[in-house]
Order: structure tokens, then sequence, then C-alpha cells
């Protein structure tokens, strides 16, 4: 590979990067959205009315919010491990840019005339 193609190569991998983390920011965006949305429901509920139907409400409420907090949880995790990929194509990058530095220097250096003394 010629030292512009790396260079190529290492900005697409910088702007892969930088979607990846778009994206992570985007889900903990989401998961903080969730966390806590259906909250309060269940007090709201209690000043509204009592009785079995309420308890019942009450209860699908809290087993409600309990899956939301496991998504958001895993939103969480899922934007955790998009970062790590973003660390890893930033590396990638950074790997390419100096395969091209060197190539470049080998190229100046096989340009460079040779003095016979």
């Amino acid at each position: 590979m010629t030292s512009a193609e790396l260079c190529r190569l290492a900005d697409h991998k910088v702007a892969e990067a930088n979607s990846v983390s778009r994206d992570a920011d985007h889900l903990r965006s989401q998961a903080a959205a969730l966390k806590g949305l259906l909250d309060p429901l269940a007090p709201i509920s209690q000043r509204v009315w009592v009785g079995p139907a309420a308890l019942d409400f009450e209860e699908q409420c809290t087993q409600h919010v309990q899956t939301i907090d496991n998504q958001a949880a895993l939103l969480q995790q899922i934007a955790g491990e998009f970062e790590d990929r973003v660390r890893q194509l930033r590396c990638r990058a950074a790997e390419l840019r100096a395969e091209a530095l060197a190539v470049d220097s080998a190229a100046a250096a096989a340009a460079l005339p040779t003095r016979v003394i």
C-alpha cells in the first residue's frame, strides 16, 4: 500500500470510530430516557384509586420498571462495547499513519543519491 492509501484507510477508521462513538452516546441517551420512565405511575395511581385493580396496576408497573431498567442497563453495556471498538479503531488508525510515515521515510531514503567517497 502507498502512504496515501494508508492515510485514507486511517481517515476511514477515524470516521468509523467517530460514528460508533456517536452511536454509543445515542444509546446512553436512550438508556437515560428509559430509566425512571414509569417510576411516577405507581404514586399517581395510589392517589387516584385503591383496591385490587390498583394493587394489580402497581405490581405491573413494578415489573415493567424492572424490565425497562434492565433494558437501560443493557443499552449502557452495549454503549461500553461500542466505546471499546472506538478505541480499537483509533489505535488501528494510528498504526496505519505510522506505517504511512515509514513508507514515506523509506521512499525518501531510497530517493537520496548515494555518494561514494
